[in-house]
């Protein structure tokens, strides 16, 4: 039967695993993390190019430490992700906290809806189970589906099972025309590489020259969306805190490809400060720009 691994690998491993206590998942999570740094090397030679080239300035000594805390805060992610398939509405809504929601609470009382642009940083699936239960807004996050059609129900599943809805990208468009009398939020992760290079947006993000998908600027300019930059920071093993900033409230005017640096420029001061807490190891400059 096709994916009958992978329906064994969730039933028999996963699902049992999210039940665990986190703490428990943490220690294991140390363990596998070293196996992974130093036996299977997971895609090391990517993290460790992509650090260098983020940061000539820095020394081997420099990188090599930023790509160790790198693996150790991903693989509390990775313990974190398997705790959230069966975390309760209760545990997530402790886990995840909003620093200033006074500052949505403004554009909602103006009637105004939100495009929540973000990086994956920190930790998304908290963000994505308990942010609709933490706003007064209807929430909305753009996601690419996976290959596998199991797994991409099955985290379709876990992400929506406390009120997010989730629009395909193949569907962005016809969901902002059907929707333009809605009042909402929609949060869209924009730190890939774009899938059509020729139509990115060109800037220096990271000392590299760098492709950005122009969608949601090119959103907000045209249903009028305020355009907020949201990220999550941890305060403690476990637990974080989400901060909203302002990228334009002004979008029809906005000048082109003004939004869509504003947010690059507020992703890459985040990373600058923390950049163990970013997802390294996706190949994010393999395109380059035509001539």
């Amino acid at each position: 039967m096709v994916y009958i691994a992978d329906r064994i690998l969730f039933y028999l491993f996963l699902k049992p695993l999210s039940i665990f206590p986190l703490g428990i998942l943490y220690f294991y999570s140390v363990i596998v993390g070293w196996l992974n740094y130093r036996v299977v090397r997971y895609r090391r030679k990517v993290v460790n190019q992509n650090l260098t080239n983020a940061f000539p300035e820095k020394s081997k000594s420099e990188i090599k430490r930023i790509e160790r805390g790198f693996y150790r805060h991903f693989m509390d992610f990775i313990a974190e992700s398997i705790k959230a398939a069966s975390m309760s509405k209760k545990n997530a809504m402790k886990r995840c906290s909003i620093k200033n929601p006074e500052l949505l609470e403004k554009y909602r009382e103006q009637g105004r809806s939100v495009i929540v642009v973000c990086g994956h940083y920190n930790n998304w699936e908290f963000f994505a189970l308990s942010l609709p239960e933490l706003v007064n807004y209807e929430v909305h996050s753009v996601y690419q589906p996976l290959s596998n059609p199991f797994f991409d129900r099955k985290i379709y599943e876990q992400r929506t099972r406390y009120g997010m809805k989730l629009v395909k990208t193949s569907e962005v468009i016809p969901f902002f025309r059907n929707s333009a009398d809605q009042q909402k939020m929609v949060v869209i992760v924009n730190d890939q590489s774009p899938r059509n290079p020729p139509k990115a947006h060109w800037n220096t993000f990271l000392n590299q020259e760098t492709g950005w998908n122009i969608g949601p600027e090119k959103l907000a300019k045209k249903f009028d969306h305020v355009v907020l930059f949201g990220h999550s920071e941890r305060t403690r093993k476990g637990y974080y805190e989400v901060e909203f900033k302002v990228i334009s409230d002004d979008t029809p005017s906005a000048p082109e490809g003004e939004i869509t640096n504003t947010y690059s420029k507020m992703l890459e001061e985040l990373i600058i400060k923390n950049p163990q807490n970013w997802l390294w190891s996706h190949k994010r400059w393999k395109h380059k720009r035509s001539v």
